[in-house]
């Protein structure tokens, strides 16, 4: 048998320390916690002082790191409850509920830390979001109206009115000459819609496919930005926000179980309008009377009591100009506000403004699709621009708002489609359940190829736990989400782990039976089984890619795990295997093998 290279001894044992070291985390003790963010060590002690008491127990532990204290708990019972206690108090500092594994200094100075669990191992929230097609379209053709308007009036080309409907525009020419002439101008011009002419000298328009789809991916792209904004302000560890198909993304929140907060954060499309008051509250109980708005250039709202009021149709400042928002409480009357910082120009348009109509009122709009509210009316007692507050809101309608005014407004509307909640006792339980499949399977598959290969079932076995141990550091160093379809994926890989093994045993047993000595045959199984053994992986390994690249949700936390698995198996079953047989039998007279 030729012998085995010596840096092949080297790369399997560098391989096998590394890949130990870094799943170790993943053996230490758990516990679910709160990370509470602070800037420096003086608040820190603040903290401790002012708000421990709504975070301690008999039975929990507090670490101290850097600028962050990490409260931890027994239970996520217990977690939960003191996150809740947080949610409803005045707070400067971030808090994240997160899961704190008590691993020793060295490894976390090198960077070894735990797989992150996904939210049916963790429990959760699970929300599915569908972006509105329709509000796309009529977006777009709002958009193909004014250019048209624009177009036509530029080329002379006169025409009677313009109809809207849900899928459409309709241009309606006083005859077909004038309509010939719109016709190849706007043909000549765009190619984002369809230009079809009626007998009726009517031109009706009609959104492309290119372009619905274009505006379409653009709004996905825009909203996943916002989400995720949106998903770090929950206060959440591991969150998951990612596209599934074309217009719908995935949101998953494990450890949080508030799914009503995150619901009404995820898919709003608030914004605020700020607009100067018209007339008096005469004018607007007349204008609510005769359901029309009395005074020119004014629209009619509603106040939260449900009063009317006048307001100028000119918005002053909308949600694009607000730069930052925060929540708190008014220093002269303690009641909730939210501190607006403005843009520079947002700023510059509220100082015009304000130094213009001191002593008269400005009112706060909220806006949310079809619903538009006045939160606040108040008189400008002197002219201010960049930085103010709102208040009319309750504590959690200003922590609310705040987080939806600094994400910014979600660039087409998104409906919730799917809701999913896990309980973290169910989250329990499927850990339970997949760690004991795996522990079955191996039990079967350790029994059976010691039993029928003897010593080398005994070495295929170590390459077998082998392999497990470096998926579970690979997972841990790429800070993977397992997911129970993912244990599913490495239950899968433990079966297939042995395959290669063998294939290269019985081709040992071949050439034993054709008359070779054992060294031979060890050399020969190895060398001829190699090709096979490749051809079935790679194969393998192509299907596992193409789920990983197009699959989503539960196939690709399958499709991540089978791919480090059978990357991984190759190598401890080949060069892993390959090695220990060498020590024990390479340059010795052997007269017979163990198989």
């Amino acid at each position: 048998m030729e012998s085995y290279p010596r840096w092949k001894y080297l790369l399997v044992l560098f391989v096998l320390i590394s890949a130990t070291i870094y799943a170790l985390p993943n053996f230490y003790k758990s516990y679910p916690g709160i990370e509470i963010l602070i800037n420096d060590s003086k608040n820190i002690e603040n903290f401790k002082q002012d708000y421990s008491k709504y975070l301690t127990n008999d039975n929990n532990k507090i670490i101290e790191q850097d600028n962050k204290l990490i409260y931890t708990y027994n239970s996520i019972d217990a977690q939960l409850d003191a996150y809740n206690n947080l949610s409803v108090i005045d707070s400067y500092f971030d808090y994240t509920l997160v899961t704190y594994t008590d691993i020793p200094a060295w490894l976390a100075k090198i960077g070894a830390s735990p797989m992150f669990l996904g939210l049916d191992l963790k429990g959760g929230v699970h929300f599915l979001l569908q972006v509105d097609e329709s509000n796309i379209k009529k977006n777009l053709l709002r958009e193909f109206e004014s250019d048209i308007k624009k177009e036509l009036i530029e080329n002379k080309i006169r025409y009677k009115s313009f109809e809207r409907s849900k899928d459409q525009l309709r241009i309606i020419f006083k005859d077909s000459e004038t309509l010939d002439s719109a016709k190849t101008l706007l043909e000549s011009n765009t190619r984002d819609f369809i230009i079809m002419p009626d007998s009726n000298s009517n031109l009706n328009i009609l959104i492309s496919d290119e372009a619905l789809s274009r505006d379409l991916k653009s709004s996905i792209a825009k909203n996943l930005t916002i989400l995720r904004s949106r998903v770090d302000e929950l206060g959440v560890s591991q969150p998951i926000v990612q596209k599934q198909g074309k217009d719908r993304i995935i949101v998953q929140l494990p450890g949080l179980q508030d799914s009503t907060r995150a619901k009404n954060i995820l898919g709003s499309t608030a914004t605020l309008e700020f607009r100067l008051t018209k007339g008096t509250p005469e004018d607007w109980l007349q204008s609510l009377n005769q359901n029309i708005p009395s005074i020119n250039s004014s629209k009619l709202y509603k106040q939260r009591d449900g009063s009317p009021v006048l307001l100028s149709r000119k918005i002053i400042v909308g949600g694009a100009d607000i730069k930052n928002a925060n929540s708190g409480f008014d220093s002269t009357t303690n009641s909730p506000a939210v501190f607006v910082t403005l843009s520079d120009y947002g700023a510059d348009q509220m100082l015009k403004t304000t130094q213009k109509n001191i002593g008269k009122r400005m009112a706060v709009v909220f806006v949310e699709k079809n619903k538009e509210e006045v939160i606040n009316i108040a008189v400008i007692r002197e002219a201010f621009s960049k930085s103010f507050q709102i208040t009319g809101l309750n504590r959690e309608e200003a922590q609310n708002l705040s987080i939806l005014l600094r994400s910014g407004a979600l660039s087409a509307p998104m409906e919730i489609v799917e809701e999913r909640t896990v309980g973290p006792s169910l989250g329990e339980e499927n850990i339970l359940a997949g760690k004991n499949s795996m522990y079955f399977g191996m039990l079967l598959v350790v029994l059976f190829m010691f039993f029928y290969y003897r010593i080398f079932g005994f070495i295929a076995n170590i390459a077998l736990f082998a392999n497990l141990i470096i998926i579970i550091a690979i997972l841990s160093v790429f800070q993977a989400t397992l997911t129970l379809s993912g244990i599913a994926g490495i239950v899968l890989t433990v079966g297939m782990a042995v395959d290669a093994n063998v294939l290269i045993f019985e081709r040992i047993r071949e050439e034993i039976l054709n008359g070779n000595s054992p060294n031979s045959s060890i050399y020969a199984g190895y060398k001829k089984a190699f090709s096979t053994i490749s051809d079935a992986n790679i194969t393998t390994l192509i299907a596992a890619i193409s789920l990983l690249t197009i699959g989503t949700g539960v196939v690709k936390g399958f499709a991540v795990t089978l791919v480090i698995g059978i990357l991984s198996s190759m190598f401890t079953s080949i060069i892993g295997t390959r090695a220990i047989v060498s020590i024990i039998y390479e340059n010795k007279k052997q007269t017979g093998l163990s198989i």
